[in-house]
């Protein structure tokens, strides 16, 4: 389905604003001004400032180069081929490669003027400066996300109740081929929280939102252990009575994920219980036991990670 995004409309806007803003002060080459907008809308506000600053600075360095090079030797092919040695390199080294093409852009409508004068120099610099700012003010408009992280985070809770009902269901042995369904989900989820809550902090000048990454950060932690529990849980070797012990515990675990006081309580009770018990008196009832009490390390990883 074809879809129009805001960074895409504030592009279009901001491109043509920045063009007419210089038409109508009348700088020569105006276009200009409309592509470095178009190169400099970014996805974030952070990273648009970060951008612009090394834009700004690349056709500084490029100005300078020109000068040196077009009034130094001559307004030559060789002399723009001698400058993108220099040039490249340079921005390479500083890390203003973003600034690249912009700078080059304006070197080269200098090397065509064949003549660089300080009016030329201050029109090349104002056209910038119009394209940047042009975009700055545009991107201080970033859609807000929030509703959709508030979103995601309460799919995603809800995901990893459902995975431990499975577990418990495993556990009891009242199932016997286990669906991968929630775990894939809950990994495309994480993917996506952890994107939008990275774009949600970049997009705050003075403050880092940083609750949301904060939460799918851990989230992703805790599901890593999940995923090493599925491998356990399903080559269980048979059931015994301590299989309906975990079972009710990560039953109830499901529904209490967030109450980890309460939850470490009951698994540290059930650990000395089993520590009680007669030991196993079969092969089968050892393995089955020891694969239990690897299961009650893993919860409480995950349970420590909530804290």
């Amino acid at each position: 389905m074809f879809t129009i995004g805001s960074r895409t409309v504030k592009t279009a806007i901001g491109a043509m604003i920045a063009l007419s803003i210089a038409q109508l002060i009348g700088f020569e080459n105006a276009s200009t001004a409309a592509v470095i907008t178009l190169l400099s809308v970014q996805s974030t506000q952070r990273k648009s400032i970060s951008i612009a600053w090394r834009r700004l600075l690349a056709c500084v360095i490029g100005m300078g180069l020109a000068i040196l090079i077009f009034e130094g030797c001559a307004y030559t092919p060789v002399a723009v081929g001698l400058l993108l040695f220099i040039y490249v390199p340079l921005m390479a080294k500083f890390g203003l490669q973003d600034g690249i093409v912009p700078g080059f852009v304006i070197v080269m409508q200098l090397y065509m003027s064949y003549a660089i004068t300080e009016a030329l120099l201050i029109n090349q610099l104002c056209i910038v400066l119009i394209g940047i700012i042009v975009a700055l003010l545009f991107n201080l408009y970033m859609p807000s996300v929030e509703g959709e992280l508030q979103k995601i985070s309460k799919k995603l809770d809800s995901n990893i109740e459902i995975i431990f009902l499975q577990f418990s269901r495993f556990i009891r042995k009242k199932e016997r081929v286990w669906n991968d369904e929630y775990i894939i989900k809950t990994k495309r989820l994480l993917e996506t929280g952890i994107d939008l809550a990275r774009r949600s902090e970049e997009n705050s000048f003075f403050k880092r939102d940083s609750f949301y990454l904060s939460y799918f950060t851990k989230r992703q932690l805790q599901f890593q252990i999940v995923e090493r529990m599925v491998p356990l849980i399903i080559q269980l070797p048979t059931a015994f009575e301590q299989n309906d012990m975990i079972a009710d515990l990560v039953e109830e675990f499901a529904a209490n994920v967030k109450d980890t006081e309460q939850m470490l309580e009951k698994l540290q009770a059930l650990r000395q219980k089993f520590e009680s018990m007669d030991l196993p008196k079969t092969r089968e009832e050892f393995e089955t036991r020891a694969a239990l009490l690897i299961l009650m390390n893993k919860i409480e990883q995950f349970i420590e990670l909530e804290n």
